[in-house]
């Protein structure tokens, strides 16, 4: 037999049932599937002793807001069901049972050690949860995350974290954090808002929850685990390849006009919705602006989106932009070129260095 027929026999054999003995023949002499036979016995007992650690302390805010997962887009989806051991899967409905209210982050999964953190930021006024990956075996501020965002309720909420040192299953985050309100404006990145902000020292241990206040925004939540690698920086946990319903997103943007690679911004990425009036801008010295938009808006031309490339003309030049996901889920979009532009001409202290990626507003975008 093949490994993919012994596949299905491993979770009944694992339940106590009997197998073929061809099956049975196969699993003694393939490395691979005894290792999905250690894997399921691993799986069972983390989750029971999940479910042994009783009600997860130290969360205030018990009301989370449900975010919708979609499923993945893959070149063949299987058409075959998959069984599940009785114990694995009532071990898992009463991990989740327990684990549903709170921001603790534990996975069932046979190592559960690892070099990076897998970090959850909950902020206020709507739940909203940010998620970043640092690396723990490096030296101090060797890794980190920057980010800033309009808040429903008004204003901008910029955050900068960066690892300080770990001891054993406690990793040491250096912190900064500012709440603007009115917003002055929602251009230059997080480290220029955040340049006159002290640093502080936070703890993140796995299975515990911390907070921090932030003045005139109020407390966020952080917590914790580790993982063995260190994924794309544009997934959570609830990510997927796949755009959601009216998102439109630019990741790792590759611009190439006709062999020319014109500008690389692998590592950045903004995303927002794709309501008229809204966009993303890509800034780079030599090449000036490009706005890209899921809506026709004044003076832009249409592109075709084929998956995660965008294909348009301007300027009487072809060009192609290469994303790392798929931007949205419409096949056109619009984009205009500025190449003359320059950031400090619109806004004071702006560098016209210095490449940048994010979402624009809607005088960049107005109407046709």
């Amino acid at each position: 037999m093949k490994c993919n027929e012994v596949a299905e026999f491993i979770s009944a054999l694992y339940d106590g049932e009997k197998i073929p003995r061809e099956a049975a023949e196969h699993l003694g002499a393939c490395e691979e599937c005894g290792g999905r036979l250690a894997a399921y016995s691993a799986i069972g007992a983390e989750l029971r002793r999940v479910a042994s650690l009783g009600e997860p302390r130290g969360v205030r805010d018990r009301t989370w807001e449900d975010r919708e997962t979609l499923p993945s887009s893959w070149w063949r989806k299987s058409r075959e069901s998959m069984r599940i051991p009785r114990l694995v899967f009532a071990s898992m409905l009463a991990a989740i049972f327990l684990l549903s209210g709170g921001l603790v982050l534990v996975r069932a999964r046979p190592n559960s050690t690892g070099l990076v953190l897998w970090l959850a930021v909950k902020l206020p006024p709507n739940g909203e949860v940010l998620h970043m990956a640092l690396a723990t075996d490096g030296e101090p501020e060797s890794d980190g995350f920057e980010h800033f965002s309009a808040i429903p309720t008004g204003g901008i909420f910029s955050i900068s974290v960066r690892f300080l040192r770990r001891e054993g299953d406690r990793v040491e985050l250096g912190v900064k954090t500012r709440y603007e309100n009115p917003e002055p404006d929602f251009t230059g990145d997080a480290e220029q808002r955040l340049k006159d902000i002290v640093q502080q020292s936070l703890w993140i241990e796995p299975g515990r929850n911390t907070e921090i206040s932030v003045p005139g925004l109020g407390s966020i939540q952080f917590a914790g685990d580790f993982i063995d690698h260190k994924p794309p920086s544009f997934f959570s946990l609830e990510d997927t390849v796949d755009p959601r319903a009216n998102e439109f997103r630019i990741v790792s943007p590759v611009l190439i006009r006709g062999k020319q690679v014109v500008f690389n911004g692998v590592g950045a990425s903004s995303m927002g919705n794709a309501s008229p009036g809204t966009g993303v801008s890509i800034y780079w010295p030599g090449e000036g602006r490009f706005l890209f938009s899921p809506t026709p808006f004044k003076d832009a031309v249409e592109g075709s989106v084929f998956e995660s490339q965008i294909k348009f003309s301007v300027d009487h030049q072809e060009y192609l932009l290469l994303t790392a996901v798929p931007a949205t889920r419409a096949t056109h979009v619009w984009v205009k070129h500025e190449p003359r532009y320059k950031p400090s001409e619109h806004n004071a202290g702006e560098r016209d260095d210095v490449s940048s990626l994010g979402g624009g507003d809607s005088n960049d975008f107005p109407k046709e």
